[in-house]
């Protein structure tokens, strides 16, 4: 499955070694188990070595990392610094030379391949990067300082974007002004 704003490279034929693809965004892989040929996820910086699993990534360009999230199997995810061996219901999130592998309940991860998408304790400027790229809109905050307040809700993907939007005024915290692909959020 590949989410909204990615592309998926891969070879019109695999060599007999291995089965290797390119990630620009966000995928949600069931990769079938071959133990002679491994199935090789690798974006900008980081390389996922796979047998036979399910397992989320996500390397858009915009963000600070890649994150990987697994939800069966075992994977090796590598970034040419060190590598780490992921047990599912772990996540390893690589920025830069780190590698930093955490429990998480990897369902949230997966969630948006139902059209579902869970913020748990999310920033906005997180939860807003996201409604961006799946709705095709601009966001600007006019107070920098909204960025970092921090919600946890539950959407429906395919949600009009005023309903959301409407969800996160019912705060009192901010305000959102649509104009066009273009989406204001003000004290």
């Amino acid at each position: 499955w590949l989410n909204a704003e990615t592309e998926l490279r891969y070879p019109t034929v695999f060599s007999s070694l291995e089965r290797r693809v390119k990630l620009q965004g966000e995928g949600y892989f069931k990769v079938a188990k071959n133990e002679k040929q491994p199935f090789i996820v690798k974006t900008k910086d980081v390389a996922v070595k796979v047998l036979g699993t399910l397992f989320n990534m996500e390397a858009y360009s915009d963000t600070r990392g890649v994150v990987t999230t697994l939800v069966e199997g075992r994977i090796n995810v590598s970034n040419g610094q060190g590598e780490r061996v992921v047990e599912p219901g772990q996540q390893v999130v690589a920025t830069g030379d780190e590698l930093v592998v955490t429990e998480v309940d990897a369902e949230q991860f997966i969630s948006w391949t139902r059209g579902i998408c869970f913020f748990n304790e999310a920033s906005l400027e997180e939860i807003m990067e996201k409604l961006g790229r799946w709705y095709d809109m601009e966001v600007f905050f006019v107070s920098p300082s909204l960025k970092e307040a921090h919600f946890s809700l539950e959407i429906k993907r395919y949600d009009n974007i005023a309903d959301v939007l409407g969800k996160i005024e019912k705060t009192g915290r901010m305000k959102f002004k649509v104009n066009g692909r273009t989406v204001m959020v003000e004290e």
